[in-house]
C-alpha cells in the first residue's frame, strides 16, 4: 500500500495544478491516469465510477461531478455543497470517502465539462457525513472551519461566496471558454493558453453577466485589456472596431498588428452554435464602446 497522507496528496494536487495551468484550466482523463509518484502509477480518476478509491490508499483520492450524472449533487454556490452517496445505502465506496472525512484528508474534486475533460479543484475537504440523508458536505479548504452553512453570520457567508467565486466559478468559466475556443484567441488566433484569458462580454454585476460560454470570449492579454478598456469594440455581427485616436497613433509593428489592422475584420476564431458569443450581449457592450468614443 502506498503511504496515504498529506504529502502524497500534495504531490497529486501539484501535478494536477501544473497541467491545468498549462492547458487553459482543464485536465484530461489520460493525464489523470498517468500520475506516477515514485514511478508507480496512481490513477487520479476511477475507470467507471464517480468516486475514486484506489486499493493502495486508505481513503478516497478524488470524486467526479457531472451535470448529467445519476446522483443529485448540490451546487457549490457558497462554498459548502453536497456530494451524494453512490447508491441508497452506505456502501464500500462511501466507506472510503467517510475515511477521508475521519482522517481529515483533502481530495481532488473533478467537474466534468466534456467527455474525458475536467475542471479540477484541489484540496477540497469532506466536512460532514450525513448518512441519514445520503450525502456528504464538501467545502473548499479555505472555509472548512467556518461551521454550519445554515447557521453563520452574513460576514461568513459573504466570505465563503467570495472564496468560491475566486476558486471555483472563475476557473470553471475560464476552462469552459478556452475549451470552447480550442485554446486560441478569438481575434488573433494566438494558441498559447498561458497568454489567454476568458473575457466577460457583460461583467458579472450586469443582469446579463452570467459565467457561461456565450457571455465569454477567449482573448489574448492584449486584446482582453483593449476590450475591457473600450479601445476595442465588437458589434453584434462580430465585426471589430478600434477607437479612432488609437488608430491614428504612429508607432511600430506591434500596435499595427495587434489593434490598428483590426477594423473591418471579424471574430475569426470564435465558435459557432451554442458556444458562439451572444449577439445581444456583444451589441450591448458595443454601444457602451460607441458612447465612450472621444468627441
Amino acid at each position: 500500500m502506498i503511504e496515504d497522507g498529506l504529502e502524497l496528496r500534495e504531490r497529486a494536487f501539484t501535478y494536477v495544478e501544473q497541467i491545468a495551468q498549462a492547458s487553459g484550466g482543464v485536465i484530461t482523463r489520460a493525464q489523470l491516469e498517468d500520475f506516477r509518484p515514485d514511478g508507480t502509477q496512481l490513477k487520479l480518476i476511477a475507470p467507471m465510477q464517480g468516486i475514486n478509491n484506489p486499493k493502495t490508499l486508505a481513503a478516497t483520492i478524488s470524486v467526479v461531478s457531472s451535470p448529467r450524472g445519476p446522483y443529485a449533487d448540490g451546487s457549490p454556490s457558497d462554498g459548502i455543497w453536497r456530494y451524494a452517496y453512490e447508491g441508497t445505502t452506505p456502501g464500500r465506496t462511501n466507506i472510503k470517502l467517510r475515511r477521508a472525512y475521519e482522517l481529515g484528508l483533502p481530495i481532488l474534486y473533478l467537474e466534468k465539462i466534456s467527455d474525458g475533460v475536467y475542471v479540477p479543484y484541489t484540496r477540497v475537504a469532506v466536512v460532514r457525513n450525513r448518512p441519514d440523508d445520503l450525502y456528504f458536505d464538501m467545502a473548499l479548504s479555505e472555509i472548512k472551519d467556518l461551521g454550519d452553512a445554515t447557521d453563520d453570520s452574513l460576514f461568513e457567508r459573504a466570505y465563503r461566496e467570495s472564496v468560491v467565486k475566486q476558486r471555483m466559478h472563475q476557473p470553471r468559466f475560464r476552462a469552459q471558454v478556452l475549451f470552447a475556443y480550442k485554446e486560441q484567441c478569438a481575434i488573433c488566433g494566438l494558441p498559447e493558453p498561458l497568454l489567454l484569458d476568458a473575457a466577460h462580454i457583460r461583467g458579472d454585476k450586469d443582469p446579463d453577466g452570467q459565467p457561461i460560454v456565450p457571455n465569454g470570449l477567449a482573448l489574448c492579454s492584449i486584446h482582453h485589456r483593449a476590450y475591457d478598456r473600450k479601445l476595442l469594440g465588437i458589434d453584434g455581427d462580430k465585426r471589430l472596431h478600434i477607437r479612432p485616436d488609437i488608430a491614428a497613433i504612429k508607432d511600430g509593428p506591434v500596435l499595427q498588428s495587434a489593434l490598428q489592422g483590426l477594423p473591418g475584420k471579424w471574430l475569426e476564431f470564435a465558435p459557432r452554435g451554442k458556444n458562439a458569443p451572444d449577439p445581444y450581449r456583444l451589441e450591448k457592450t458595443y454601444k457602451e464602446f460607441v458612447d465612450s468614443l472621444p468627441v
